[in-house]
């Protein structure tokens, strides 16, 4: 019994030892597989591995050996299970807090490199505002200085018309109303009569020194008149409305004038009319872009069409002739058009040239003539001379006159020289001006109106003594006396 026993102990003993190795390789085994799991734990968000890894914790089967006596393994595997478990728990919060920490720490390089990129891009968009706020001043600063610069040549400018004031303008009557439009006015050689127009009606005034009574109105336009112009020699006048009719007028007694018929060729507005020295050639344009020339003949109060000059792009909104009729100029909105008279006496196209925009032409002799600009941002008069057959700008005569942004110039007005006395009346936009030419052929501001509107309409007397317009913003006629001094 005794031998049996002993053989029975050692055997016992062999196989525990046995087990404990094969238990010992198959912790190993597990330890491993689980190290491998952990470690996966760094490629995938833990949450999402949690059931798997719970799943793998138990202890994996082993080989059991029974003996009939004694189940030793069993005994040993239930004992120690509760520790292998412990251990490897205590394996996963490790892992798993170092995982966190990782975590943690990579969230953090990343929150810091993302706000790094956000505190660069900050910085870009705060030094591209400061570089546009640098750039603004510096506009600003441009402008402020320029502005300064306009409002101190404008000081010079009026400074120089009162030193250099030989005229003043002295108002006479402002007591005759008008609501609707008065487009033109026009007066006879001796300045006794005037003739206005009242939208589509004809008005005639005794004028005697500055003061003016109304003597008759004829309705015979359908349409506002738009220009007017009287003969030097008789007593007629030429009306043109804004439904391209032309109309001519005779005075027959004192009191009594009569209308001819309607002439009838343009196919627009008619904007300006002019008549040649002899009154017996009558230049008209209009706003269907032509220019009609008309044979007059006053005796009969008649006209005859002669032919189309048909050159302009735009509407024909000036006209004038040279001091000594050889060359007709023609002013479009940004282009003139220089016509001169053939062997036939008939005017033939020369050139045609483009320039600032602006709606008034006028010669001063035949060397020389004016273009006044219309544009809002431009205040001047442009001076053009003769230069080997063409008229070529001078920029060092260019008159600067008041500046005035609110608005363009106004269409009509047309501009008046009295050689006489060496003054050009104009009017653009708010102003009405007075300028003589002086012997080095510049030109002097000699006295300024400000109308307060643009929509002014006038003409001066033939002596170059009485100035009358009528405005839109006060509605009625208002005359001066232009004193020289």
């Amino acid at each position: 019994m005794q031998s049996s026993s002993s053989q029975i102990i050692q055997y016992t003993m062999s196989k525990i030892e046995e087990s404990f190795l094969e238990l010992r390789s198959q912790i190993e085994s597990s330890f491993d597989e689980i190290d491998e799991l952990i470690d996966s734990i760094h490629l995938i968000p833990y949450k999402q591995v949690t059931q798997t890894i719970e799943s793998k914790l138990e202890l994996p089967q082993f080989p059991k050996f029974s003996i009939s006596e004694f189940d030793y393994l069993q005994q040993i595997h239930e004992s120690l299970k509760p520790l292998f478990n412990k251990i490897i728990k205590n394996r996963i919060e490790l892992q798993e807090k170092k995982l966190t920490q990782t975590n943690f720490e990579q969230n953090i390089i990343d929150e810091e490199e993302e706000s790094d990129q956000k505190k660069n891009i900050f910085k870009e968009e705060i030094d591209s505002e400061n570089q546009q706020i640098k750039q603004s001043n510096n506009l600003l600063n441009e402008t402020q200085k320029e502005v300064i610069q306009v409002e101190n040549e404008q000081n010079q400018l009026e400074q120089q018309l009162m030193m250099n004031k030989q005229v003043q303008f002295q108002l006479i009557d402002d007591s005759n109303q008008q609501r609707l439009q008065c487009y033109a006015v026009v007066f006879n050689k001796d300045g006794s009569i005037m003739i206005t127009a009242d939208s589509n009606i004809i008005k005639i005034w005794n004028f005697e020194q500055g003061t003016f009574k109304l003597s008759k109105s004829y309705n015979g336009h359908t349409n506002p008149i738009r220009s007017l112009v009287y003969s030097k020699k008789t007593n007629n006048f030429i009306s043109g409305c804004g439904y391209h009719k032309i109309i001519c007028w005779q005075q027959i007694n004192q009191n009594e004038w009569k209308c001819s018929q309607q002439f009838e060729q343009h196919s627009g507005s008619v904007n300006c009319l002019m008549l040649n020295k002899q009154e017996d050639q009558l230049i008209s344009g209009g706003c269907d872009h032509k220019i009609i020339v008309w044979q007059v003949d006053f005796m009969k109060n008649h006209l005859n069409y002669l032919y189309t000059l048909d050159q302009h792009y735009t509407s024909v909104e000036s006209l004038s002739f040279n001091q000594s009729e050889t060359v007709l100029a023609s002013c479009g909105y940004g282009e003139f058009i220089i016509w001169e008279k053939g062997l036939q006496g008939k005017w033939e196209f020369k050139y045609k040239q483009s320039i600032q925009r602006g709606r008034k032409i006028h010669f001063i002799n035949d060397q020389q003539f004016i273009w006044v600009t219309s544009d809002k941002q431009i205040n001047d008069i442009l001076v053009f001379e003769l230069q080997n057959g063409v008229f070529k700008q001078n920029s060092n005569k260019t008159i600067t006159l008041i500046n005035n942004d609110q608005c363009d110039d106004d269409i009509l007005f047309p501009i008046i020289h009295n050689r006489d006395k060496n003054v050009i009346l104009i009017r653009h936009k708010y102003h009405i001006y007075l300028i003589r030419q002086l012997n080095d052929g510049t030109f002097n501001i000699l006295e300024s109106l400000n109308c307060q509107t643009r929509e002014t309409y006038g003409t001066m007397t033939n002596n170059g003594q009485y100035l009358v317009f009528w405005d839109n913003k006060f509605e009625k006629y208002s005359s001066y006396e232009i004193l020289y001094k």
